[in-house]
């Protein structure tokens, strides 16, 4: 979570990165780069940190095909499921038992489950465990609940807030980017529609994550652009002195073989992608390093290229499986 002092600290950036001199990074010797990165890192006087979370995946069932995506099923799917907060809460316990401080609680987008369901299972997770946190549902799920319920984005927000909401997760964003949704996500709600979700969350005072997911067909000017609209965002949502982004997390692509494409293997281009990030977000308090996705050994290394938390799930993380 964002801590108040950090905002005054965060435009003290001495270069603020255009479109421009942002893609040129991209060509930057990724070592360079990455001490140039470490070195705003520390200026910003956030220290290293290990934050330990549960992912709870309710469903697996999607409306929407992804061309990115192994992790959503149909109802018919034979290894398709959907879980009741009763059995949610069993895999809770557990992990808090364990010493998980942060529930996050996602899943596909459902056609069939109720909008009951979903404020009903934060509220069971809130009666269990007051002091946890509770960071649930993405923009795009929050989207199809205020078509459920039906509503605006903002009465949904409140009222799963008063169910016991402390923060949105930052997945569904991929690359805002109109024609790469277009491309590889046709159906599913598009850039303006995650960000404003993002914003009206921020109106409430509600602190979020946002994402990138890179290493899937998009290209370099896309996720600069991408990083310049979140901080866009998070420019007016600190300017109105409410919720705004608490962390960014880069999510790496990882294919059917459980591992990077091609020439990314060997960790540079994930690296780069943590750099640029830490440099062009100059209003981001934290730039995540997920270790699921990264693996311990680059996870940690990141802490060297802009990284200041590790979030490192105390489950397998189904995202990526299939």
């Amino acid at each position: 979570m964002p801590r108040p002092a950090e905002s005054s600290i965060l435009m003290s950036h001495s270069q603020r990165y255009d479109e421009a001199s942002a893609l040129a990074l991209w060509d930057e010797d990724v070592l360079r780069l990455g001490r140039r990165a470490d070195d705003y890192r520390r200026r910003l006087g956030v220290e290293d940190s290990l934050r330990i979370t549960r992912h709870l995946n309710y469903t697996n069932i999607c409306r929407y095909r992804c061309r990115f995506c192994r992790f959503c099923r149909r109802s018919h799917d034979a290894d398709a499921y959907t879980h009741t907060p009763d059995e949610l809460l069993e895999q809770a316990a557990a992990a808090v038992a364990a010493g998980a401080k942060v529930l996050h609680i996602v899943g596909g987008v459902h056609p069939e489950l109720s909008y009951a369901y979903y404020v009903g299972l934060l509220r069971v997770m809130r009666q269990a465990f007051p002091e946890v946190h509770l960071r649930a549902f993405t923009a795009t799920e929050i989207i199809d609940l205020a078509a459920k319920r039906p509503g605006s984005v903002e009465a949904v927000l409140a009222e799963l807030m008063d169910a016991g909401l402390n923060s949105l997760p930052g997945g569904g964003a991929e690359i805002l980017d109109e024609n790469y949704f277009a491309r590889h996500a046709p159906d599913k709600p598009g850039p303006d529609a995650w960000l404003n979700v993002h914003a009206a969350a921020h109106r409430l005072n509600l602190s979020t994550n946002a994402t990138m997911l890179f290493g899937f067909r998009e290209t370099l000017l896309q996720r600069t652009r991408h990083l310049l609209r979140l901080r866009a965002l998070q420019d007016a949502s600190l300017a109105a002195g409410r919720g705004a982004f608490a962390a960014f997390v880069p999510l790496p692509w990882i294919d059917a073989a459980g591992k990077p494409p091609g020439g990314r293997a060997e960790g540079f281009a994930e690296l780069k992608t943590i750099a640029v990030s830490r440099l062009v977000l100059d209003n981001f308090p934290h730039v995540k390093a997920f270790t699921p996705l990264l693996g311990r050994g680059l996870a940690e290394t990141a802490l060297h290229f802009g990284a200041d938390e590790l979030e490192t799930p105390l489950d397998n993380y189904l995202i990526t499986n299939r």
